[in-house]
Parts: structure tokens; sequence; C-alpha cells
């Protein structure tokens, strides 16, 4: 297994590991529903992620495909603030049947690595509040909760 930076031509299995990471998550919480359906604008979403300067999908590569994906985004705020360079780790997920064998520890070193080469000064993520699997394996990392990421969902506007 290698750690590697994906590129477009990943597009596909990238897709599958989202998929996969949203099929699970929509049991903690509505807010991860997605339509199967619209994969195309779904990969239009990974597609330009891909392309941003500073954001890199960083995969867990197999001998047969990928076993792993962590998304990170380095982003400079107000310089008034302490902490203003921040690292943030997005979507992250090991295949089930790979878990619990260092997959995770070893895309986090890749893109913790990649973070501070980038100037990050801390480190930022968010884990579902049902995700008790996710919130020990963070916090083995060596991170701490914050702050509560709240979420109302609204009404949809009526159509014009």
């Amino acid at each position: 297994m290698t750690i590697r930076i994906a590129t477009h031509k990943d597009l596909d299995e990238l897709y599958s590991l989202w998929c996969e990471l949203m099929d699970e998550h929509q049991s903690f919480h509505p807010v991860f529903g997605y339509h199967p359906t619209a994969d195309f604008q779904l990969k239009r979403v990974l597609r330009s992620r891909l392309a941003e300067n500073n954001t890199r999908m960083f995969v867990a590569q197999g001998r047969y495909g990928l076993l792993g994906l962590m998304v990170a985004t380095y982003q400079v705020g107000s310089s008034g603030m302490h902490y203003f360079r921040r690292g943030y780790i997005a979507e992250t997920i090991v295949r089930e049947e790979y878990r619990r064998q260092g997959l995770g520890r070893a895309l986090f070193a890749a893109v913790k690595d990649w973070l501070t080469a980038q100037g990050a000064d801390h480190l930022e993520l968010q884990v579902a509040v049902a995700n008790p699997a996710g919130r020990r394996f963070w916090e083995s990392q060596g991170f701490a909760p914050t702050t509560f990421h709240m979420m109302q969902p609204l009404p949809k506007p009526p159509e014009e």
C-alpha cells in the first residue's frame, strides 16, 4: 500500500470512495444525504476540487485500487488571529474491510506533512457527532473538540 496524491485519472474510484463515505454517514444525519443518480454533478465537484491549488486528495493505493481517501485544504485567514493558517481535513474514508490496519494513520501523516509544509499553524476537521469510531480515531491523533458545528434544515423555497 502506498500513499499518494490523487489525479484526474482516479475520478471514478474517488467517486466510489466518496459514495461509500456518504452511504455510511447518512445513518448519522440527513445532512449527509445525496442523490445517487446525480453522479455527473457530484463528479464535477470532485474534478473541481482536484484542480484547486490549495487542496490535495490523498489516497491509499492498494494492489487492486484505492483503499482510502483524505482531503486536505490549506487556507489563510486574518493575521489578527493567533491561529490563521488553517489546515483543514475534509472527507476521510478507509474502505470498511481495510480499517484498523493503519491506513487512516498513514493518510493523516501524509496530510499533516503536506499541510505543515504549506505553512499551516493548526489543523481542523469535523466529525459526525453520531460517529464514535471517527471521534476516537481523531482523538487518538491528538485532536480535541473546540466548537460544536450545528445545522438546522430550512424549508425549500417556493418554486418560481
